[in-house]
């Protein structure tokens, strides 16, 4: 029986399975391994779908709280105090960091993204910056960065998903919307009032 090589590489999105280096009894335990991981997956996004809305912010609020430990000494900001802050007289530019596919379904409205943002720099310099994502782990990173380059920056804490949960709007190109990019089932974590997708 011809057998291929002793160790190869599946790789994956963002993750790389190292296959047996022996016979189909591996395989199947692999196979096996992936699948009951699937379905914990599928059982946590079901179980979002079942959480009330109050729920869903305190789960939020834990994720935001586990993320903030990779960039601790950066300044957040909460839904509230950012739509207080709106309200003031300095100039606040909120800044989309997600993914344009993630983009094309929903924003904050009269948010830019990081490529609008970056070519014109210079222009928000006196502005107080608040970057978002989905619920705030690379808007944090991009927080981190501006803050390095002395930047006036705060990372919106929940990002995208605590702007729903506070009942304020999304919109895209064809005006308000209900649907929103969640990035991934673990990330169902939208106000019951929104379709999600990722």
């Amino acid at each position: 029986m011809a057998r291929g090589p002793a160790k190869s590489d599946l790789r994956v999105p963002a993750y790389t399975l190292a296959m047996p280096e022996k016979g189909p009894k591996s395989l199947v335990a692999l196979v096996v391994t992936a699948t009951v991981s699937m379905l914990v997956a599928c059982q946590a996004g079901s179980q979002a779908e079942q959480l009330t809305d109050a729920q869903k912010k305190e789960r939020l609020e834990a994720l935001y709280q586990d993320y903030k430990k990779s960039f601790p000494s950066i300044e957040s900001i909460t839904v509230e105090e950012l739509l207080q802050l709106q309200k003031g007289t300095t100039e606040v530019v909120v800044v989309d960091v997600r993914e344009p596919k993630e983009m094309e379904v929903s924003m904050i409205p009269g948010a830019i993204d990081t490529a609008t943002f970056q070519r014109d720099a210079q222009s928000y310099r006196e502005a107080i910056v608040v970057p978002y994502c989905t619920v705030g782990y690379r808007s944090g990173l991009f927080t981190q960065e501006l803050q390095k380059a002395g930047w006036d920056v705060r990372n919106l804490e929940g990002s995208i998903l605590a702007w729903t949960l506070a009942g304020l709007p999304l919109e895209n190109t064809e005006g308000p919307t209900k649907r929103i990019h969640v990035y991934g089932r673990a990330w169902d974590l939208a106000a019951e009032e929104f379709s999600t997708v990722w």
